[in-house]
């Protein structure tokens, strides 16, 4: 029995994070442990900053809905917060006590310049004091 018992899962709403989401929850029915689920965004629109903030976390919580959590007794918390990814990432997890750190291998940023990483992910796995586990795209969902 594995010792995980927080996960926490970074999504930008792209293809690469709903398969590290499904991935998580997969680990966390099998583990018995619980998922958060977080969005980090930097405040560039032109919307209203509630407007935005309810989008977003009405995004977050459909993200949530449909991953399957609920269905395999996964207990699944949203988060949104505004801010640097990758840092709002590391401090959530600190915060929350998680043991894992799950992202898909790129996002909406994409690459950086002949990498096989996205930006964000590249940024979390080198400055992440716990395990990190990148989700590579194109893969089926784990079960």
């Amino acid at each position: 029995m594995s010792s995980v018992r927080r996960i926490v899962v970074g999504t930008d709403f792209s293809e690469g994070a709903e398969q590290a989401l499904l991935r998580a929850v997969a680990l966390a029915a099998d583990w018995g442990a619980s998922v958060v689920l977080a969005h980090a965004y930097e405040d560039q629109s032109a919307q209203p900053r509630s407007d935005r903030q309810d989008s977003l976390r009405a995004h977050l919580d459909a993200l949530a809905a449909r991953s399957g959590a609920a269905e395999r007794g996964v207990e699944v918390e949203t988060v949104l917060r505004r801010g640097a990814p990758w840092e709002k990432l590391l401090n959530l997890a600190a915060d929350s006590g998680a043991d894992l750190i799950v992202v898909g291998s790129r996002g909406q940023r994409g690459e950086l310049r002949g990498g096989l990483l996205g930006s964000v992910t590249t940024r979390l796995v080198a400055m992440s004091c716990r395990a990190v586990l990148v989700v590579p795209p194109d893969r089926e969902p784990w079960s």
